[in-house]
């Protein structure tokens, strides 16, 4: 697994785990904002960008897997995960397996535990996201990639975003990079998982940063998690959608920093 790494080498390390179908240079903002004072370490999660992974070994354990050896080979106590999206996701199965030992800090950053809705759970995508949809999702993966990307991109943002026309377009040609069967194996194993037991069990400190015009998760699933992880900080951002690292980066940096301070 690829993972760039820069800030100081004697400061607390900071793991920015990106969503499905980015990689770690999604942070960028973050790298500048926190290097002076940490340890940063950006990978590319299997799969992505430079780290190509064949499609059938492409599940969240795996991801976690390699999260797990990471955090060996580059001797990583007290680091504070940043899970957005999906890297929230590899974080959680980590927890579950791993445990939080070497962790000072959980941050999830629009992500819910379970991302499929159904009868009994209606805090996944918005609009009732369920098995059957998901699985006409990974046809068109599959099937056209780049279409899907670009239908996908408008998403990643607050409908009425004032985000720089360049990052988006920066983004969209790097979600355009990725390979549709290797996405829609990942997918696959999204849809999958389901970890709402593991929230009321987290015992490290928790921030759950949510975009309150995220296109992606409604302010409820947040208030879902704030209400089940004991202790957990909860900050919205009010004009955020399901990336605002990217598309309001100082208000994001300052309740990360706000929380790091804490620890």
């Amino acid at each position: 697994m690829y993972v760039a790494e820069s800030g100081i080498e004697n400061g607390r390390p900071l793991v920015f785990l990106h969503g499905w179908a980015a990689h770690g240079g999604y942070f960028v903002p973050q790298t500048v904002a926190f290097g002076a004072r940490h340890r940063i370490l950006l990978p590319d999660l299997p799969g992505h960008r430079h780290s190509p992974a064949a499609s059938a070994d492409l599940t969240i354990p795996h991801l976690a897997d390699q999260l797990h050896a990471m955090f060996g080979t580059h001797d990583l106590h007290g680091a504070v995960l940043v899970g957005w999206s999906m890297g929230a996701m590899v974080a959680f199965d980590y927890i579950a397996r791993y445990g939080s030992a070497m962790l000072a800090g959980l941050v999830i950053e629009d992500m819910t535990p379970r991302i499929l809705n159904d009868r009994d759970w209606q805090f996944g995508i918005r609009n009732s996201f369920d098995m059957v949809q998901s699985e006409a999702a990974m046809q068109m993966m599959r099937a056209d990639w780049e279409s899907y990307a670009h239908n996908a991109l408008p998403h990643l943002f607050a409908r009425d975003s004032r985000i720089d026309p360049a990052l988006v377009k920066w983004v969209g040609e790097e979600m355009a990079r990725n390979d549709g069967q290797t996405m829609a194996a990942l997918w696959n194993s999204m849809a999958q998982q389901d970890y709402r037991w593991l929230m009321p069990q987290l015992e490290l400190p928790v921030l759950i940063l949510h975009g309150n015009e995220s296109q992606l998760y409604d302010s409820a699933v947040s208030q879902w998690l704030g209400a089940n992880i004991a202790g957990a900080r909860r900050k919205c951002l009010d004009a955020a959608g399901h990336s605002p690292h990217l598309e309001m980066p100082d208000l994001y940096n300052a309740c990360l920093a706000e929380f790091l301070a804490c620890l």
